[in-house]
């Protein structure tokens, strides 16, 4: 994972906070679980986008490799 996409994963973050501030400013039961599995579940999301990305830019040898026997 390179330095300049670790920024990707404040977003979840940020949901987070707006979300559970959200809840308090309406005066509900701020559900805090729920609110963690979300934020858990974007950044596994986030990451697995990332590395598909990451794998998917490095070329391919398409040759035949060596092999010793």
């Amino acid at each position: 994972m390179r330095r300049d996409q670790i920024s990707y994963f404040i977003y979840p973050c940020a949901y987070f906070i707006v979300r559970t501030i959200n809840q308090w400013r309406k005066q509900e039961s701020i559900t805090w679980g729920e609110n963690v599995m979300t934020m858990i579940g974007l950044m596994f999301f986030i990451y697995l986008l990332i590395l598909m990305w990451n794998w998917s830019n490095k070329p391919y040898q398409w040759g035949k490799k060596d092999k010793e026997t």
